[in-house]
């Protein structure tokens, strides 16, 4: 072999070895959900604090049915321009849970007026809600990142947000009783 073939087949060589090392797992860990901002990136994944429900709850959430006698508020985060922060949402004076971007919360509590809250590490913000026994709302927590400005906020729900909300995972299934 000459000196030119030994270093186009170490090279060859080299870089597969070395693809191998470059890849990560997609795989979340303790039951966690992460959210990758690309699919073929050394990006850091976004991962939720702590466990979240198993794939058939999410499949019974996404039916988005009424539970009789209690009001349901899916938020749910899914924009384009929302790839990387971890935000808390829940509702006011109880525990926030973790969201990831492409996904939602479902919380069940009691018909009438609630305030939602969200932060994040550079700000928090809140949306009054009202709603009736046996009604199904959808609240979105917008955000959107670029070089020069980060924010989120709560929006009511439009008709394509259900649709956005299939493409979410579930990351917290919510019974507020009281």
């Amino acid at each position: 072999m000459d000196r030119r073939s030994v270093i186009v087949s170490s090279a060859a060589l080299g870089s597969l070895v070395l693809s191998g090392c470059a890849s990560t797992s997609r795989t979340p860990p303790n039951d966690r959900h992460c959210y990758w901002a690309r699919t073929r990136s050394r990006s850091k994944p976004t991962c939720t604090a702590g466990p979240i429900p198993d794939l058939a709850a999410d499949e019974r959430a996404k039916r988005f049915e009424p539970v009789p006698g209690r009001l349901v508020i899916y938020v749910v985060r899914h924009r384009w321009g929302d790839t990387v922060n971890m935000v808390r949402v829940g509702m006011m004076g109880g525990a926030l849970v973790s969201t990831t971007p492409a996904s939602m919360v479902r919380l069940v509590v009691p018909p009438g007026g609630h305030r939602l809250v969200f932060e994040w590490a550079k700000g928090q913000g809140s949306l009054d809600v009202r709603g009736e026994a046996g009604q199904v709302l959808f609240v979105e927590l917008v955000g959107s990142l670029w070089f020069w400005n980060e924010y989120y906020r709560f929006e009511t729900g439009e008709s394509s947000l259900r649709d956005r909300a299939l493409k979410c995972r579930l990351v917290a299934d919510v019974d507020g009783k009281g």
